[in-house]
């Protein structure tokens, strides 16, 4: 049965709009796939740790220097690198903080982004070890970045489709909604239910 990683970053709670489309996705994904499975994780309420210093020794050496702390740090990195392993499909909402990822995503990258588990380095080069997961990303901006104006400063979904596609999810789709003021976002969220929907009945129902 197909299996569904919803992850929210937002720091706000109910007036999240990113954090409204994402909730909007998982249903709609549920709807059409009502034998599927979701894992929930929020990044905001159980943020992942920052890069340390026990997490570099613990990942790249030397072993004679492991300890409690390098073990603990890398099975924290561990536990979220399986959730991705285990997912079908990523549903991702990632408001746009700054013109880039919340720190909270940013974190989560550092964790997962691991050499020998989520990519690795060949005779032709670096692969993506997580291929054939499609993931899906629920972004909110103040400003529309898909105006020539703003676009320049849009350094939130080429990082997402980088990092990605740098651990072997190609298939990333993003479903953006903007707005100054609670009431255009709101109206720009709801507005956004037939792209989910599209989104979601494009994908091939499971076997």
């Amino acid at each position: 049965m197909p299996h569904l990683l919803h992850i929210d970053s937002s720091a706000r709670g109910e007036g999240s709009a990113s954090r409204r489309l994402s909730a909007d996705y998982v249903a709609a994904w549920k709807a059409r796939n009502p034998q599927g499975t979701v894992a929930y994780r929020d990044l905001a309420a159980d943020s992942p740790a920052f890069v340390s210093p026990e997490w570099i020794t613990g990942v790249f050496g030397p072993a004679e220097a492991a300890d409690e702390g390098t073990r603990g740090a890398v099975a924290a990195a561990e536990r979220l690198i399986r959730e991705m392993e285990e997912a079908d499909v990523l549903v991702l909402g990632v408001p746009m903080y700054n013109f880039g990822v919340p720190a909270t995503f940013k974190a989560w990258i550092d964790q997962v982004m691991m050499a020998g588990r989520t990519f690795a380095f060949g005779d032709s080069g670096p692969e993506g070890l997580l291929k054939g997961k499609k993931a899906v990303v629920l972004r909110a901006s103040g400003s529309d970045f898909g105006n020539p104006d703003f676009a320049p400063m849009d350094f939130h979904a080429p990082y997402i489709r980088g990092v990605l596609g740098w651990m072997g999810i190609t298939d990333v789709e993003i479903i953006a909604v903007n707005g100054y003021t609670p009431e255009q976002l709101d109206s720009a969220v709801r507005g956004a239910g037939s792209a989910i929907t599209a989104s979601v009945d494009a994908a091939p129902l499971a076997a």
